[in-house]
């Protein structure tokens, strides 16, 4: 059984797609929300989200980092998005297992809510064609060494609480328990976030840690082998 989340600020737009689902095969909606908080009580009850652009002023980039976080089994599919792989890429890349068009048919959604459902993903031409083209991005990427200093002067570029932040970010830390340990508002956080978001060119904070790993890593691999160097002097 698909467990359908509808998660959309109009509550019209939620109850129309509802009506539309509860009548396909396999298909049940567990619930419907217009706020991130209201998705993340309803969120333990489905097992896909379909998630609109934003929420109550948070950004669907915002949630799917906190679904993938929090519920990783959970499939998301990103809809009411134009057709502009660039946009649907960094979707993609930030979680999403999939997207629904504006003008898609209702049969078109179930379609790619059972693709999901079964492990799969249905995309346009011109989308499979982006995803080609940015593997090949991947691929021909800078060497290694240029890699880490482009990203140490990233890394350089951020506040000594964006640094605070990123540390627990690294840590697995949501943006409530961030906003606990640091005691500041968890909006601050996500102000934080989207800061270091923007400084490092990511779209979500498990790249960000990523960098903050790959770093550190470097860092600490070059310390050792100067303190072998200094050793042997």
């Amino acid at each position: 059984m698909i467990r359908i989340l509808l998660a959309h600020p109009s509550r019209l737009v939620s109850d129309s797609l509802r009506t539309a689902l509860d009548g396909q095969d396999d298909v049940y909606v567990v619930g419907c929300a217009t706020t991130a908080e209201e998705l993340h009580f309803l969120l333990p009850h489905g097992n896909i989200v379909l998630l609109g652009a934003e929420l109550d002023g948070t950004t669907a980039f915002d949630m799917l980092d906190e679904i993938r976080t929090t519920h990783p089994e959970t499939k998301v599919l990103v809809m009411g998005v134009e057709e502009q792989p660039a946009l649907i890429m960094r979707y993609v890349e930030a979680g999403a297992a999939g997207y629904i068009l504006q003008d898609e048919s209702v049969n078109d959604m179930v379609e790619k809510l059972q693709a999901a459902h079964e492990e799969k993903a249905i995309v346009s031409p011109s989308m499979a064609a982006a995803m080609m083209d940015r593997l090949t991005h991947l691929a021909n990427l800078e060497t290694p060494l240029a890699y880490i200093q482009a990203r140490g002067t990233q890394l350089d570029e951020l506040t000594n609480r964006e640094e605070e932040v990123l540390t627990l970010i690294n840590e697995g830390c949501t943006n409530q328990e961030i906003a606990d340990q640091l005691i500041i508002e968890c909006g601050t956080v996500k102000n934080h976030v989207h800061n270091i978001l923007k400084k490092l060119d990511v779209s979500n904070r498990h790249e960000a840690a990523s960098i903050y790993q790959v770093h550190t890593h470097a860092a600490a691999d070059s310390g050792a082998h100067l303190g072998v160097a200094m050793a042997t002097l």
